[in-house]
């Protein structure tokens, strides 16, 4: 088969495009909105750097996937309780911050410009049918969302900064984040969601607390939303057709942090068809670790929510390195393996695994 179908040209298609076309296969994406992006609004995001020892640039590049986007790195983060400030500053960079959405030097358009430069025929507007589509890269099940986020995209003159404030006020189960670079700011709320769920008396509260820990001035500004889908139980391959990042639940459950799951499931996905491999076994042996432990983390969150922030807090102000400690927490431990089957089993009823 040298005819190969992708549905959606977010960040996970265009990755498995991409290296589906270097391998001499003819690939045809169909994407609904009019571009690459359409559902972010130019926002900046971080690229999570912690989970693995390889860095996330390197391991895009090892994956044919070039850092032709803006990625800057920071070295320095800020975590607070919405009290106390705790500083701390790696040797290698904690995260990249990126920009999402159809604007120049986004992820997005990085990876939509790598496409079409291997020859992928991109077909923005189109209204196709799933079941004649070989992967399914659609992104999160708009109504079944599992993480819903509220905030601001804004011009400054103030200092590059990365800031996450952890505290039940102003999230729900979740966090929330300041981030500027080259003069963008964006200052989000991020909540799991809940039925009846109060988005914007939590991005309140979480305005009010970063003006109160920081000075920094905001200019024409404009708001920004978004959603994000995980599942419990990844829906990698349903009737023949292979599904990558969030259209198959693949995300970081503790957090929401999906961009590197995307462009890994999306590599994963062309692997099996290039190399004629099990998609499963594939995720399950680069992936599944980290996802377990991710959910393991995210029923302890929810279950003793009073507790596990103070904890986070305390064992940043004890460690010197916390990309060590957000190393340690993103993969297995004793504690992990024993919870996860219960984690599994709870979690699962909650969250939209029955989709």
């Amino acid at each position: 088969m040298k005819n190969i179908k992708i549905m959606g040209a977010g960040i996970s298609g265009l990755s498995a495009a991409i290296n589906l076309a270097k391998a001499g296969y003819n690939v045809d994406v169909f994407e609904k909105r009019s571009d690459s992006g359409k559902r972010f609004n130019g926002d900046i995001a971080g690229l999570e750097n912690w989970s693995l020892h390889t860095d996330v640039i390197q391991e895009f590049k090892s994956m044919n996937v070039k850092a032709n986007f803006d990625c800057d790195p920071f070295k320095t983060m800020y975590l607070s309780d919405g009290k106390e400030i705790l500083k701390n500053t790696s040797d290698k960079p904690i995260f990249y911050l990126v920009r999402r959405g159809a604007v120049e030097n986004s992820l997005d358009q990085g990876l939509k410009k790598q496409a079409l430069d291997h020859g992928v025929n991109i077909h923005y507007n189109s209204n196709v049918k799933k079941e004649d589509m070989n992967i399914l890269s659609v992104g999160p099940i708009e109504n079944k969302p599992s993480g819903v986020l509220q905030g601001i995209l804004f011009e400054t003159s103030s200092d590059d900064i990365a800031a996450v404030i952890i505290n039940k006020e102003v999230s729900n189960k979740g966090y929330s984040y300041l981030l500027i670079t080259k003069g963008l700011g964006t200052i989000c709320s991020v909540n799991f969601y809940e039925p009846d769920l109060n988005t914007n008396m939590f991005y309140k509260k979480t305005n009010e607390t970063i003006s109160k820990l920081f000075d920094i001035d905001i200019k024409n500004k404009k708001k920004i939303d978004g959603i994000g889908c995980f599942k419990i139980k990844p829906r990698l391959i349903q009737n023949e057709i292979v599904y990558t990042g969030e259209a198959s639940g693949l995300q970081d459950v503790l957090w929401g942090f999906g961009m590197r799951y995307a462009i890994n499931s999306g590599f994963y996905a062309a692997l099996s068809i290039i190399e004629k491999k099990d998609y499963k076994k594939l995720i399950k042996q680069n992936l599944s670790r980290r996802l377990r432990t991710s959910v393991a983390n995210r029923y302890l969150c929810e279950k003793y929510e009073n507790q596990f922030y103070p904890y986070l807090i305390e064992h940043a102000k004890k460690s010197n390195k916390w990309t060590d400690l957000l190393h340690r927490e993103y993969n297995p431990t004793l504690r992990s393996r024993v919870i996860y089957p219960f984690a599994k089993w709870s979690l699962s009823r909650k969250y939209n695994d029955n989709s």
